[in-house]
């Protein structure tokens, strides 16, 4: 929190936490409260809960130990451990107390914890106010929104965050179900001239992406694929063929034709073959764009076996400081069954993010985040339109995720394919032409490993991520959350999306029913 404009803070408390009740069964009072308080100024802090505000003045008052959390008194004080001592120079009162003899006190904690409303008004803006026309900086402590209301500035203690309200579909979006945008799409690219079956395929591949909240991998590619088909990037009949089939390494060649049917292919020979023995290995090559790699869960999840994807696609992404684009946003996808458990999936980009999101925001005519993109010249901008200017996606994490980004050109890349990303053609640029990119499938058997117990361990695994949460994880902290919402969000209220591909498109309200949404 900032402090009132030009003056010091007095007093300086950061990521208290104070918590009650046995190891490991603890009830948060103080989840990380941070605040600042400036001399000659009043800051409340409101909670509804008696025991949280009870518990902050008795850490302030030396009487409870804090769990965590540092706290300076004074102007230029030095900021210290929270200890079971009330710092020097601080003064606690309760709020139908006078002040005690004027003296040097740069901190004055009231506490306004019962009822302190009386017939003239709040009673605990008496000393808060008069400490504050002392000079002093005042904390105010207090479960009565009318006495809060007295303070210069409020701070609303442990307040959860609040939930985003249902809305109708903004002016730029419509909205289906799951159902009528899946038979949108099959509609769209059975009329473009793909058979009943891959146009099934897909579309599901797509609508399963927007589902699961990553709209940079759903239908708005739609219209790029229906330009590829038609100038001759895609061949919506060609059939992929094996190079090898011996284990444990098989080698397809998706031979120019739609990413997601040779990909397809792929992770089931790959699931199925490492069931029985263990290991197995698939590399495509030729291929084009399959989409998001999560799409191909099913496969590995019905034959219990931990898969792993990865993918290299056209240059978009640059290096640590670099500019241009040089570099394929490559991703990385691992799926781990968990019985009748939903699977643990991690699915990402090597680039900052996906570009897919940069051309979603450009759909939908909104910046993007100034980390997500750079200019040709390499300057960080929030234009959108900057990535097909010949702008680049920022590898993330710097030179470790430059390594990331090696390791799957060499296995998917240069062992796959025979290429790397540099050499893939750009799926919008060279919408005439193949992409040419490549993907390696592996699967591996628990079974092969003397079966260890995955769930107790990924267990173990998700408790020590928690453990790491003193004042309780976030709601989404690992891996698959996100998706999950976003999925029980789609069947509950449908997917958006944004006019601007709906027209291209060529939908309307009379071919999908099920469509609504704004006008412009």
């Amino acid at each position: 929190m900032t402090e009132a404009a030009g003056k010091p803070p007095a007093l300086r408390v950061a990521d208290l936490i104070v918590a009650e009740g046995p190891e490991g069964a603890e009830r948060i009072l103080i989840a990380g409260l941070t605040v600042s308080v400036a001399a000659g100024e009043i800051v409340a802090v409101h909670t509804d809960d008696q025991a949280s505000a009870v518990a902050l003045v008795q850490v302030m008052d030396g009487r409870r130990r804090a769990q965590y959390g540092a706290m300076a008194v004074g102007v230029g004080g030095r900021p210290r451990r929270v200890a079971p001592a009330r710092p020097t120079g601080m003064t606690v009162v309760r709020a139908y107390q006078a002040l005690p003899a004027a003296g040097p006190r740069p901190v004055v904690v009231v506490d306004a914890t019962r009822p302190t409303t009386g017939p003239q008004g709040p009673v605990a803006a008496e000393p808060a106010q008069t400490a504050a026309r002392e000079g002093s900086g005042v904390l105010l402590v207090t479960t009565d929104a009318d006495t809060a209301a007295t303070a210069d500035r409020v701070i609303h203690l442990n307040r959860p965050p609040t939930p985003p309200a249902r809305t109708e579909p903004a002016q730029d979006q419509a909205r289906f179900s799951v159902a009528a945008l899946t038979a949108a799409s099959v509609d769209s690219l059975t009329s473009a001239g793909v058979g009943a079956d891959r146009a099934a395929l897909v579309a599901r591949v797509l609508v399963d992406a927007d589902a699961r909240g990553h709209f940079s991998h759903g239908v708005g590619l739609l219209p790029m694929y229906l330009d590829r088909l038609e100038r001759g990037g895609i061949d919506p009949a060609a059939e992929p063929v094996w190079i090898s089939q011996s284990d444990p390494v098989a080698v397809l060649d998706a031979r120019g034709g739609f990413g997601q049917v040779a990909a397809e292919l792929a992770a089931e020979h790959c699931a199925r073959r490492a069931e029985a023995t263990g290991l197995a290995t698939v590399a495509v090559r030729g291929n084009n764009h399959i989409g998001m790699l999560a799409a191909y869960r099913d496969h590995f999840v019905r034959h219990g076996v931990v898969g792993l994807v990865f993918n290299i696609s056209g240059p978009s992404v640059a290096a640590p400081g670099a500019g241009r684009p040089t570099l394929g946003n490559d991703a990385v996808c691992m799926v781990v069954p968990r019985g009748e458990r939903r699977p643990l999936v991690v699915d990402f980009a090597t680039g900052t993010v996906a570009s897919g999101k940069v051309r979603h925001a450009a759909h939908r005519g909104e910046p993007v985040p100034a980390t997500w993109l750079v200019d040709r010249q390499g300057r960080p901008t929030t234009d959108p339109e900057e990535l097909d200017r010949g702008g680049a996606v920022p590898v993330f994490g710097g030179h470790k995720g430059l390594g990331v980004a090696v390791i799957t050109e060499v296995l998917a890349g240069i062992l796959a394919g025979g290429t790397v990303s540099p050499l893939v053609h750009k799926q919008r640029a060279e919408p005439e032409r193949p992409m040419e990119c490549s993907q390696l499938f592996l699967a591996l058997s628990p079974a092969a490993f003397g079966d260890p117990p995955m769930e107790e361990l990924l267990t173990v695994l998700s408790s020590a991520v928690t453990a790491g949460y003193p004042q309780g994880a976030p709601r989404v902290h690992l891996p698959e959350q996100q998706e999950e919402l976003a999925e029980a969000a789609a069947l509950d209220t449908g997917i958006s999306v944004p006019l601007s591909v709906v027209e291209r498109l060529g939908w309307t309200a009379d071919r999908t029913p099920a469509v609504s949404g704004g006008t412009r």
